[in-house]
């Protein structure tokens, strides 16, 4: 009977877990650019106009992301979502101090939008997998545990802030390949642990 419970709550711990990892590198990426750029001369006004794609992309993604999960699944939408979270920290490394801040601006907006796309096609999976979850299966102690990790959320997105903050004052490098290191991190537990047909 637990095996058959386990098994049946693995997509959602999967999911639940790679959305926490997830949730905490969205969080380092905001703080990431903004000190950054703050450390480059960048002023408010600068900064602000580099988060507009960002937050533009997540009102587009949530209409595209639930049409892309209904066809191709959640395992889908959380990969691609993981995927174009990396592709994003990728392309920070590529903000070079010599720019001029025109350059710059474009170039880091348009990063930060693959980053507001990972982060609704990732919540989407986050958000449908606990309705798959039978009553049953959450009377258990495992689906308790995990709703109660899934709720510090927050929490988490606020490691995030510190995380990225800590590490900024190590290097611009550091902070970028740690935060890249935790989203490849929940990459194999979504895709060898979930089922195409999921969702």
């Amino acid at each position: 009977s637990f095996q058959l419970r386990s098994k049946a709550l693995r997509p959602f711990v999967i999911i639940s877990i790679s959305y926490l990892l997830f949730t905490i590198t969205d969080g380092a990426i905001r703080m990431i650019v903004l000190l950054h750029a703050y450390n480059k001369n960048f002023s408010a006004l600068e900064v602000s106009i580099m988060f507009t794609l960002y937050e533009l992309a997540g009102v587009f993604t949530n209409l595209a992301a639930g049409m892309a999960g209904a066809k191709w699944g959640i395992r889908y939408t959380l990969l691609c979502g993981l995927v174009l979270q990396l592709a994003s920290y990728g392309l920070l490394f590529g903000w070079q101090d010599d720019w001029g801040k025109t350059t710059a601006i474009v170039y880091v907006t348009v990063a930060q939008m693959f980053a507001g796309i990972a982060k609704d096609l990732t919540k989407l999976g986050g958000k449908t997998v606990t309705k798959l979850v039978t009553p049953q299966e959450q009377e258990t102690r495992l689906f308790k545990l995990v709703s109660l990790l899934t709720g510090w959320k927050n929490s988490l997105k606020g490691v995030g802030y510190f995380m990225g903050s800590a590490l900024l004052n190590v290097s611009y490098v550091a902070a970028l390949s740690v935060m890249m290191g935790i989203v490849a991190l929940a990459l194999p537990f979504a895709f060898f642990g979930l089922d195409n047909q999921l969702g």
